[in-house]
């Protein structure tokens, strides 16, 4: 598996496993998860939600043509919800180059409706 599919699963998991979160920060792997305010009121079980996105491992070819495990979407509570990770660099102002060096990246998955898009 390539280490940026790698590093996105974990922080999936990381979102309802804190041993996982730690074990990230100590290989200085930065990340942060956003939820958007349109979620935040439209869904009421938020630990179920959370459950399902760090659980997910449905992927495949259809859904992840490169590998990186960096999109998907789920129905929940009759919602379509969407989550997706961006790269950026350490500053936070532009896209990483190399996302697969924790050095130089910050991962940052946002979880959202699809009609938030």
């Amino acid at each position: 598996m390539k280490s940026i599919a790698m590093y996105n699963d974990r922080v999936r998991r990381s979102i309802i496993d804190p041993e996982e979160k730690l074990k990230l920060q100590k290989e200085n792997c930065a990340f942060q998860i956003m939820m958007t305010s349109n979620l935040n009121h439209t869904i009421k079980d938020k630990l179920g939600l959370a459950t399902l996105i760090a659980n997910f491992d449905n992927f495949h070819e259809d859904n992840d043509p490169y590998g990186d495990h960096d999109w998907f979407s789920v129905q929940f509570e009759g919602e379509r919800v969407f989550a997706k990770f961006d790269y950026y660099s350490p500053d936070m102002e532009h896209g990483s180059e190399k996302p697969e060096d924790l050095s130089k990246t910050v991962r940052v998955l946002t979880i959202m409706l699809a009609i938030d898009c």
